[in-house]
C-alpha cells in the first residue's frame, strides 16, 4: 500500500493476530524484488499506486515467486480490476472496507491452498461480459479453462466450498482445489 499509516495498522493488527510481516513497501515497482529477497508466504497488495501499477506488481510477484500467494486487498470493487487482479496472479481479493476479520479469513484461505474471494464479489466479476482481444487480454483465460474448470467455477460462483465442489462433482478435494 502507498499509507504507511495503513501497512503500520495492518503490521501490528496481524502480528497480533499471530503473523509476522517481514516486510513493507509502498512502492509497487519493488514489491517482486521485495518479496525475492524476503520469500513471504503471502503478499497483501493494494492496485492503486500514484506512479506504479498494483496489478503489473501482482503480475510480477506470481511470476518472480510462485510459492508466494498474493492476496489483493483493495478499496476498488470495480468487476475488472477483480478479474485482472486474478489473470496477474492473485489468489485471493479482500475489500478495504471489509473488517481484519476479512483478511485474516482470506489469509487462511489462501494458506490452505484455496481461493480467497467473497461469492457476491466473485458473481459481479464472471457476470461483466469481457470481450478477450488476444492471448493476455483480461477475459482471456476463461475461454483456456477445459469444460470441467468451467463447472468447478461455476459451483464456486454459487458460492460452494472445495469440499462441496469435490463432492458435487466427484473428484478429489485437491484436484476441485487446483
Amino acid at each position: 500500500d502507498d499509507h504507511q499509516l495503513l501497512l503500520d495498522a495492518m503490521t501490528a493488527s496481524l502480528h497480533g493476530h499471530g503473523h509476522h510481516m517481514v516486510g513493507a513497501v509502498t512502492d509497487p515497482l519493488v514489491v517482486a524484488e521485495a518479496a525475492a529477497q524476503l520469500q513471504p508466504d503471502v503478499c497483501i497488495m493494494d492496485l492503486g499506486f500514484p506512479g506504479g501499477s498494483g496489478i503489473e506488481a501482482v503480475r510480477q510477484v506470481a511470476q518472480l515467486v510462485p510459492s508466494t500467494r498474493v492476496l489483493v486487498l483493495s478499496a476498488s470493487t470495480d468487476p475488472s480490476a477483480i478479474r485482472e487482479s486474478f489473470e496477474a496472479g492473485a489468489l485471493g481479493f479482500v475489500r478495504k472496507q471489509d473488517s481484519i476479520a476479512g483478511v485474516l479469513d482470506a489469509i487462511e484461505h489462501l494458506m490452505n491452498g484455496e481461493i480467497a474471494l467473497d461469492p457476491k464479489l466473485l458473481r459481479a466479476a464472471m457476470s461483466q461480459p469481457s470481450v478477450p482481444r488476444g492471448r493476455d487480454a483480461p477475459g482471456a483465460s476463461y475461454y483456456k479453462l477445459t469444460p470441467r474448470e468451467r463447472e468447478v467455477l461455476k459451483l464456486i460462483v454459487e458460492g460452494r466450498g472445495t469440499s462441496d465442489i469435490a463432492d458435487e462433482l466427484h473428484i478429489a478435494k485437491s484436484t476441485a482445489r487446483s
